[in-house]
């Protein structure tokens, strides 16, 4: 069943950061949330994730309410937050060994380093990987939990433009063959389009829903399809509520 936000409103003493927002996310879809800072939208998604309860209206998924973190979402974040001490091996298997030192399955463990084209930096520590290889690191800590939702908050936020552009391209193949629910949280309009089944458009403070659209893009996704006319036109829809 799908994740539902039912007439979510948030308020952080006097000030609502969001007002009445409702969202149906199917599963196995890849949903990009967009807009300006202070829109709520990282709000929102803590809010899935069970980090922080909702002022008012209710978030389910399959029909139980989400009140606390669970196994099933997992969260990946604009830092990647790795843990310096451990090896790159060890930092993909932290979620399991915190469920059960005893079981870790370091298959799971090897065939997502594979994945993710870190094959061969097994035992590098952190200030010995680049910022993209860090977030690597980061979704496979994430996917080794086999999470029904990955919610990931500007993931890409903090890197350099060359290296953004790599991964979302790497992010693109990824999803290809995990087919997972992704919601995915940006204020890059171009990475929105590119990389969503589904965009969703915040107004400003108090964030609102301001346009929900189907991305007319077929997919395998590439970089050549931000010159398309359907790409340019829903672009310029969403520019104008961002501007507004």
């Amino acid at each position: 069943m799908p994740i539902l936000v039912d007439r979510v409103c948030k308020d952080f003493g006097p000030l609502r950061v969001l007002d009445d927002v409702s969202l149906t996310i199917e599963d196995a879809t890849f949903v990009t949330i967009l807009g300006s800072s202070g829109c709520g939208k990282s709000t929102l998604l803590n809010m899935l994730a069970g980090l922080t309860p909702p002022s008012a209206g209710r978030l389910t998924l399959d029909g139980s309410n989400v009140t606390r973190p669970g196994p099933d979402r997992v969260v990946v974040f604009q830092q990647a937050g790795l843990y310096p001490w451990l090896s790159l091996r060890d930092n993909i298997a932290f979620g399991l060994r915190m469920k059960s030192a005893r079981s870790i399955d370091w298959a799971r463990v090897d065939e997502l380093i594979e994945v993710m084209g870190l094959k061969g930096f097994e035992n590098h520590r952190t200030y010995e990987l680049s910022g993209g290889m860090q977030q690597r690191v980061a979704i496979a800590r994430a996917l080794v939990m086999r999470p029904r939702v990955l919610l990931m908050d500007e993931p890409f936020g903090a890197l350099d433009a060359q290296t953004r552009h790599t991964m979302q391209q790497f992010l693109l193949g990824l999803w290809e063959r995990i087919r997972a629910t992704v919601v995915f949280i940006t204020h890059d309009i171009d990475e929105a389009i590119l990389l969503g089944d589904r965009l969703i458009v915040m107004s400003a403070r108090p964030g609102r829903v301001a346009l929900e659209r189907v991305v007319p893009l077929a997919r395998p996704r590439h970089w050549d399809m931000t010159l398309d006319p359907e790409f340019l036109d829903l672009k310029r829809q969403a520019m104008a509520i961002l501007a507004a």
